[in-house]
């Protein structure tokens, strides 16, 4: 057991250079806050060195650190500062020697990465690896080094004939996987896109090997040359976060939905990164690992862009938005008037960039933002060309003072240029610590302080923004400029749909799409605008891609129309026959002859209803909230299935699933419990059927102080805000469910619709036990029908339970008759019920 070496001020406690000199394998130097320095740095072989601050920051060490061959060196809850140390490593682990950290910051000189391993293991913790100098990678390994990451923050990476596991971890800018090398991650998240350099690099028979990579918003691009291989699983590429892989005909890429370019000859790789030079005191003690070649250790640039259209023309070529586009026209053009004003040295109008995106999802504010950057950056509002995009995740901090530092990380990172803080919101919440206000308290000076060389812009919601903003007075006075992002209509919806499917160089049947479109579009209640169109045509798509897989025939770039249909359930044709087929699957059911008409008829007022379109108006358009009213057993579940994929197909509901609830799943334990679970019920059936099983529980206390009582004031409201987004079906018994409707007077005025079930007569309870019966076995139907009614009728009238006494019937029958072939061997025919089993149900108590 080695010692605890503890690094302070106080009785028994050692300076930070003594404790290093006197530590021996297995001791651990505990450092209490504070900044320790010593810029000759170590050589050390057993080195663990351990923080106790209540984060990495508490505990700044300003050295370099080279680990000797076959050594270790653990560190944990520390920054380990070299950037003021020239000609050096933060870490360097000479051969066979080991870097383990846990919540570690690395921060290196300018020219040198951060960590170098020469035939090195490293292990990483939710550790960040930095470099400023994006020329240098952060993190480097070769000569079959081995580095595991989890959780870290990285600015860069680059492997030459090693290996590299990373485990949901970010890199900032590139990752380089070279000579050899192989790589896997699982969720890879890429921060930013730095001009001109490959985010990803795969040269020289590498691998690299992706299950989820997260790409920033904007254009991306990799290189996979030299036999190399690229494969990611899933991706975020869309219209916003786009990737161009360059490829040489002996690589093999797999990377859905990028943009893939064949070069004719692979392009040698010779000027790509290298190792750094080393420090004086490594050559010294070791052979020199390094060329000495002072540009070798850089990302390899991509070839010189074709020139880009200018970002404004890019924005009004944008479908939709007019209202966005003349907002933005008119900021842009003050923002321009300002600055050819202060360039004379004239006083310019008093004008902040700060502002506000406000609307609903897939309205396109981040594309729009990233263009305003590139707008500010090309009028020279702006002095850099510089777009960060952040969330609540990337600015708050549960440490003490801990927000306060990340977030001003993030806006030091995005000075010059635009910081985008999607769902800006979430930096709202009442009750509790609130990090999110420390973060926006900390964001507001910054702001002041630089109003003409920084845009913020926060996005969200339009509602919850407006808690946002109200949770500093000076947030509203900081951020005049409001951009407001209407939904798009469903025209505009196929406009964005079109342009998509024929970026991908797919031909299509387009008045036919569009109608399709359109249609869909107005009927599904997931109005989530580009984002919807984007997720349409991925299904559609993986349809198309599956079946030219199955005919080989099939040209691959054509989308055909049974390809929509299939997506969308079938054409009008086919989706008319399916109703046909399920009123004749309704009027097979046994008995419920009333509710078969009332079924028929809400079939044909719907039909009437489609006809007539918006010649109703939206106030008289049919919403079908309804009661089922009858005893257990009647088929009222099996009526709602039904009737969800009857209205499915009708276009009425754009799902067919039916949600079956009762009591238990709506009513909570204490207050605001049930209107949060019922409110998620209601939620999660949206766009289908929610069936409330045995509805009348929820009113059967008679009192307003019963938790029921809030599951249907719920209700009331939901079923008003979304009378057609989603039916409602509450079945009970006919008494009780008449006074769960005069429990509240709303529900009768939102539940339109009553279909009452009548009890099976024995009769029909027969003819259900051999429909039963005869799906798989054979039996003597005739007698089997008379001793069933039989049966039943001489059942008290509170064991009478239809449907479900004769499932139940039907469940022992075939338990009597497998007990039958036990005793019976020899027979021939084990499908056939014997007329003695069925006469001996006569006596069955059920």
């Amino acid at each position: 057991m080695g010692r605890m070496i503890t690094v302070g001020r106080g009785f028994g406690k050692y300076s930070f250079n003594d404790a290093v000199l006197m530590g021996k394998e297995g001791d651990t130097i505990l450092l209490e806050p504070g900044h320790y320095a010593h810029t000759d740095g170590y050589t050390t072989k057993h080195l663990k060195l351990r923080g106790l601050g209540k984060e990495p920051n508490d505990v700044v060490i300003n050295t370099d650190i080279y680990v000797k061959e076959g050594g270790s060196l653990n560190l944990e809850n520390v920054v380990l500062d070299s950037h003021t140390i020239e000609d050096s490593n933060t870490c360097y682990l000479y051969p066979g020697a080991t870097l383990i950290a846990r919540g570690v910051v690395f921060m290196p000189p300018e020219n040198y990465p951060a960590i170098f391993a020469n035939k090195g293991t490293v292990g990483l913790t939710a550790c960040t690896v930095m470099q400023d100098n994006v020329k240098r990678y952060a993190l480097y390994g070769q000569n079959g080094s081995n580095f595991i990451l989890s959780q870290c923050d990285v600015e860069s990476i680059r492997v030459e004939q090693s290996k590299a596991t990373l485990q949901s971890s970010q890199i900032r800018s590139s990752l380089a996987v070279a000579k050899n090398s192989e790589v896997d991650a699982d969720t890879l998240f890429i921060a930013t896109i730095r001009e001109p350099y490959y985010t990803l690099l795969v040269t020289d028979s590498s691998v690299l090997r992706i299950t989820k990579l997260v790409l920033p918003a904007g254009q991306a691009d990799a290189k996979a040359v030299g036999s190399s291989q690229v494969t990611v699983d899933e991706d975020n590429i869309d219209g916003s976060h786009l990737l161009t892989i360059q490829q040489d005909e002996d690589s093999d890429v797999r990377v859905p939905n990028a943009s893939v370019n064949l070069l004719k000859k692979a392009t040698s790789t010779a000027e790509s990164s290298t190792p750094p030079k080393p420090t004086p005191k490594a050559a010294a003690e070791s052979a020199d690992p390094h060329p000495d070649d002072d540009d070798a250790n850089q990302a390899e640039a991509k070839p010189d862009p074709e020139p880009e259209e200018p970002a404004i023309d890019q924005l009004r070529a944008m479908v939709g938005l007019k209202q966005v586009k003349d907002e933005v026209d008119q900021f842009v053009k003050l923002a321009v008037f300002n600055k050819k004003r202060t360039d004379k040295g004239l006083p310019g109008i008093s004008q902040s960039l700060h502002s506000l995106f406000l609307g609903n999802p897939g309205t396109g504010k981040t594309t729009v933002a990233r263009l305003v950057a590139k707008v500010m950056f090309q009028e020279k509002v702006l002095p850099k060309d510089n777009y960060v995009e952040v969330s609540r995740a990337d600015l708050v901090s549960e440490n003490v003072g801990g927000t306060a530092l990340k977030t001003q990380k993030v806006l030091d990172a995005a000075l010059g240029g635009v910081l985008f803080i999607d769902e800006a919101y979430t930096l709202y919440q009442e009750g509790g610590t609130n990090w999110g206000q420390e973060a926006v308290d900390t964001i507001m000076k910054y702001m002041e302080d630089h109003r003409n060389d920084l845009m913020i812009i926060f996005a969200g919601y339009t509602k919850p923004m407006q808690d946002f903003i109200n949770m500093n007075p000076g947030l509203r006075s900081r951020t005049p400029n409001l951009f407001h992002f209407a939904d798009y209509a469903p025209a505009e919806i196929a406009d964005i749909g079109v342009t998509q499917i024929k970026d991908k160089k797919f031909t299509i049947d387009e008045a036919y799409y569009r109608k399709t479109v359109e249609q869909a579009y107005k009927s599904d209640v997931d109005h989530s605008n580009g984002r919807w169109i984007r997720n349409f045509n991925d299904r559609l798509l993986r349809i198309v891609a599956n079946n030219v897989m199955s005919h080989e025939e099939r040209d691959d770039s054509s989308i055909l129309n049974t390809d929509i249909d299939e997506l969308v359930g079938g054409d009008a044709a086919a989706k008319k026959d399916k109703v046909k087929g399920l009123l004749a699957e309704l009027d097979g059911l046994v008995g419920q002859q009333s509710v078969k008409n009332a079924i028929h008829d809400l079939v044909d007022q719907v039909q009437v209803t489609e006809k007539m379109g918006d010649k109703l108006g939206k106030v008289d358009q049919a919403t079908y909230h309804m009661v089922f009213a009858g005893d257990p057993g009647t088929g009222k579940t099996t009526v709602a299935r039904i009737l969800a994929k009857l209205f499915y197909n009708l276009g009425v509901l754009p799902k067919d699933t039916v949600s079956e609830v009762s009591r238990p799943q709506l009513i909570g334990r204490y207050i605001g419990e049930t209107e949060a679970k019922t409110s998620k019920v209601i939620r999660d059936a949206i766009g289908g059927v929610l069936f409330v099983d045995e509805a009348y529980q929820l009113t059967a206390a008679g009192n307003a102080q019963d938790f029921g009582a809030k599951a249907v004031e719920t209700f009331i409201t939901e079923l008003e805000n979304h009378r057609q987004e989603f039916v409602a079906i509450f079945a009970g018994y006919t008494e009780p469910m008449q006074q769960f409707l005069d429990a509240n007077p709303g529900l009768r005025s939102r539940v339109p619709y009553t279909i009452e079930f009548q009890s099976y007569s024995p009769e029909e309870v027969a003819e259900i036990v051999d429909r039963l019966v005869t799906r798989h076995l054979n039996v003597n139907s005739v007698l089997l029908k008379k001793v069933v009614a039989t049966h039943y009728a001489q059942l008290p009238a509170k064991e009478k339970a239809n449907g479900r006494w004769a499932r139940t019937f039907y469940e022992k029958l075939v338990q009597h008759h497998k007990l039958w072939l036990v005793n019976h061997a020899d027979t021939d025919d084990i499908q056939q019920i014997q007329d003695e089993v069925v006469m001996e149900s006569l006596s069955w108590q059920i």
